[in-house]
């Protein structure tokens, strides 16, 4: 006696296939989204997910509700406050502030965290960049009061690369180039220890006299 069941291998009809999807957890208007999104066209999608970007970037980025400039003597560094709390020293107002920073051709580098700026890798200032300073220096997206994407830097990175470069200067580590960049660094450092960092961006910034109101 064969006691074998027989397998229906004829086509499932589509009917039978959806019940089967809805009975296997899959919602019947997850399977109505999947029809209608292949009923878009290909640019008609590329605009879909170009809006959905931008919501999520719109949402998730934190903005500037107070801008600034900390004022070192001559140099000059823009700061803010975030719409969170969060100070920040901009990218620019750091290059800025310590001479417009740029790593020379031909310079050595060494393999350092990927938060630090370039100019910070150079080979001979390594002794003097601990993993405390790598830790700090990670980048703060944000955008400016104008909606500009751009990032900075925690207030205690200011003081951390001036600390580097005057241990560097007293161990007689500086090339020719970076004297310059130690020079401002001690200008900046000499106002820091008056008044700290965070204190300077709430008054460059108006932050203070908001919070008081």
């Amino acid at each position: 006696m064969n006691t074998r069941r027989k397998v229906d291998l004829s086509p499932v009809p589509e009917r039978k296939r959806t019940r089967w999807k809805v009975q296997w957890g899959v919602p019947a208007r997850a399977a109505g989204g999947t029809a209608r999104a292949a009923a878009l066209s290909g640019e008609e999608r590329r605009e879909i997910a170009r809006k959905a970007a931008k919501a999520r970037w719109a949402r998730y980025l934190p903005q500037a509700s107070h801008e600034g400039v900390l004022h070192f003597g001559d140099i000059d560094i823009e700061v803010a406050v975030l719409d969170d709390g969060q100070r920040v020293i901009t990218h620019d107002g750091v290059m800025v502030g310590l001479g417009r920073i740029r790593p020379p051709k031909g310079r050595q580098h060494y393999r350092a965290g990927a938060n630090l700026p370039a100019f910070l890798t150079v080979q001979n200032l390594a002794p003097f960049v601990g993993e405390g300073l790598a830790m700090i220096a990670k980048q703060i997206e944000f955008r400016t009061k104008q909606g500009v994407k751009t990032f900075g830097y925690a207030p205690d990175f200011l003081p951390a690369i001036c600390d580097v470069f005057a241990r560097a200067q007293r161990a007689g580590a500086l090339k020719v180039a970076q004297r310059k960049i130690a020079h401002r660094a001690g200008i900046i450092a000499e106002h820091l220890q008056r008044s700290g960092t965070t204190c300077l961006i709430d008054k460059a910034t108006s932050y203070r006299e908001t919070r008081e109101i």
